[in-house]
């Protein structure tokens, strides 16, 4: 699921030291998710994420990588936190016993 148009409302909340901090409501939107749960995968530690800057022509981008269980949820964000382009993946078992 890419979506090039994509959301372009900020998915970023308050921004402290520079890091983004994207709404709950919209990260749990995004897994199918109510808030709260989503809340309660992160206490429990379920929930994994990632920033990267962009440089070079990517300069002003962040590509923002959040995963729980099997789904991974990839987004290009630009400096004001709207989305340019999002995607779901699904990881899962590859031949030989490795996680893809």
């Amino acid at each position: 699921m890419s979506e090039d148009f994509a959301d372009r409302t900020s998915l970023f909340g308050l921004q402290t030291d520079g890091s983004p901090i994207v709404d709950a409501a919209v990260l749990a939107g995004r897994f199918g998710l109510t808030p709260d749960l989503l809340l309660d995968h992160l206490r429990r530690g379920f929930v994994r994420s990632r920033v990267e800057i962009g440089a070079g022509d990517d300069t002003g981008k962040r590509r923002l990588s959040v995963r729980i269980g099997n789904r991974v949820w990839i987004a290009i964000v630009n400096e004001d936190g709207c989305v340019l382009s999002e995607e779901m993946r699904f990881s899962g078992m590859v031949p030989g016993g490795e996680r893809s």
